[in-house]
């Protein structure tokens, strides 16, 4: 019982003594800049500034900000910026950039769950133009941020910024995985990530004899497709089954393979108890095929 009220008075002190972080950039929809922006469960809402109506944001200094909400009773808040951005929100349809991202990303992500797009205009729009093409740059995918841009008949560009709330399932090592290893349900989990920065496009499915480890890659980590080469369907000194086909017979024999072969490769064979060398093509696993 004793522990239980200790523990409930440092929540209530937390609570108490807990500052109101002031960010560095706020979108509002009026010239009004209200102290309901700043501190949305205040029972006041004080009128702090107001953005001329030939503007369209405000750049308020720290400290100057800082004296209006101490004059009108604010005290438990915290600036971390020099200055503190208020932007109008722009009134117009981004549904087609929208769109856009979101087919980019579905394109890109084999398993991706999408729930939210936010794209807004760098700055203020009052209408967009009335034809336009999208763009974006070729790794953009690989974040959840970032820059998308459009361009009028004219050739004009307007950036955007912006952002994608998602999860998508990406492949994990079970355990330690060593160069030249197979992946395969044995080694390789998919588990579901939420979507924030990838160095690069990570692997999201598990196809058997498809892919095999290019360096090590510890348990735990996320398997990405720079780690990855086709799987060796041969492998040099083992023994493979050959299969020729010649003047409308098909021979089959075993030979030994005098390199590793992936799908489709050509490689050296030797046939058993022979000196010559053969070459042949990799179809399937330790098969090997001769026209």
């Amino acid at each position: 019982m004793i522990f239980f009220k200790i523990i409930l008075l440092s929540f209530l002190s937390f609570n108490l003594f807990a500052k109101t972080l002031i960010k560095e950039t706020y979108l509002i929809d009026t010239n009004q800049i209200n102290s309901k922006i700043l501190f949305p469960h205040s029972k006041k809402n004080i009128i702090l500034f107001k953005i001329p109506y030939t503007k369209n944001s405000m750049k308020i200094k720290n400290w100057e900000l800082t004296r209006m909400l101490h004059e009108n009773g604010f005290k438990d808040f915290k600036i971390n910026s020099r200055y503190v951005n208020f932007k109008k929100i722009s009134p117009i349809d981004t549904i087609k950039i929208d769109e856009f991202l979101k087919e980019h990303y579905l394109e890109k992500y084999e398993n991706i769950n999408i729930k939210n797009i936010n794209v807004v205009p760098r700055s203020y729009l009052e209408k967009l133009p009335s034809s336009f093409s999208v763009h974006i740059r070729n790794k953009s995918y690989l974040s959840k941020d970032g820059v998308i841009s459009i361009k009028d008949e004219k050739n004009r560009k307007i950036f955007f910024n912006y952002s994608i709330d998602a999860d998508l399932k990406v492949a994990k090592a079970k355990l330690n995985i060593k160069r030249g290893d197979e992946f395969s349900v044995l080694n390789v989990k998919l588990s579901k990530v939420k979507l924030d920065k990838f160095q690069s496009k990570p692997l999201q499915n598990i196809k058997k004899s498809k892919y095999q480890a290019k360096n090590h890659i510890k348990a735990g980590k996320v398997i990405f497709i720079r780690n990855t080469v086709p799987l060796s369907l041969v492998k040099k000194d083992s023994i493979v089954s050959v299969f020729m086909y010649s003047a409308g017979m098909n021979i089959s024999f075993a030979a030994k393979a005098l390199q590793n072969g992936k799908l489709n490769d050509i490689i050296s064979i030797k046939k058993n108890n022979t000196k010559k060398k053969l070459k042949a093509k990799v179809v399937g696993y330790q098969r090997v095929e001769i026209r």
